[in-house]
């Protein structure tokens, strides 16, 4: 049986407050605890893909630094230093050099020319084309890695940028469940409120009913129509 401290609760609608405004703190909390353990979980994911494109970017992004470096465009004193720095430290190049080399030499040994003019001026001219040839395809290398990094690169901006929208679009619907659910605790304050007021009006009426014998609302007429009944069941004997 409910006490009187909860039924008096309920006339006055202290408890439908009660209620209304526990219900408002639960759901909200649920709300943002939601978005917050979502926007998390989501930025948790994000860094991890990220972490296993990072380093293609960063090798990426050297390696378009150096092809910039041997066409120039960070000075000539770079460039210089870049070109010295690939003809002493490239045993990719030497080797090629060196096999074609001894190649070569052990063809015009055969042939009774290996110190010849046409042998050294052949053996010359090969280690030129070769020596052109290595540094283009090291070019070329460079700029395919290059390419790498770009990729990559965009990779990981396309997924920042998606991470972006999808955060954007769950603030969103934060912020409309939010307002709903703050017009909807509006909503139930207010009738809350009234509950008071029609109550007391309602306790009036029935005062009023027991103080006068009839029930409230009752005009003249009515009383009148009453009070002629009343009579004429006297006269009949009803009363």
């Amino acid at each position: 049986m409910p006490s009187l401290g909860s039924l008096f609760g309920s006339f006055t609608g202290a408890n439908q407050k009660k209620y209304a405004d526990q219900a408002f703190q639960q759901s909200s909390s649920a709300l943002q605890g939601g978005y917050d353990q979502g926007r998390a979980q989501m930025e948790q994911y994000n860094t991890q893909a990220k972490g296993y494109l990072q380093p293609y970017a960063q090798q990426g992004g050297q390696a378009n630094q150096r092809y910039g470096t041997y066409l120039g465009l960070n000075g000539a004193d770079a460039q210089q230093g870049a070109l010295a720095e690939y003809a002493g430290h490239d045993p990719f190049r030497q080797h090629n050099e060196d096999m074609a080399t001894r190649a070569m030499s052990r063809r015009y040994n055969q042939m009774g020319m290996l110190d010849s003019g046409n042998s050294r001026y052949a053996m010359s001219r090969a280690m030129l084309d070769r020596g052109s040839q290595d540094y283009e395809s090291y070019l070329n290398r460079l700029a395919g890695m290059g390419q790498q990094g770009y990729g990559a690169s965009s990779a990981l901006a396309s997924m920042d940028s998606g991470l972006g929208n999808s955060l954007g679009q769950m603030r969103m619907g934060l912020g409309q469940q939010q307002a709903g659910n703050a017009i909807q605790y509006a909503n139930a304050r207010s009738a809350a409120d009234s509950i008071l007021p029609n109550n007391l009006i309602k306790l009036g009426g029935l005062a009023m009913q027991a103080y006068t014998g009839r029930p409230t609302g009752m005009g003249p007429q009515s009383q009148d129509q009453s009070s002629k009944g009343g009579r004429a069941a006297n006269q009949w004997g009803y009363l």
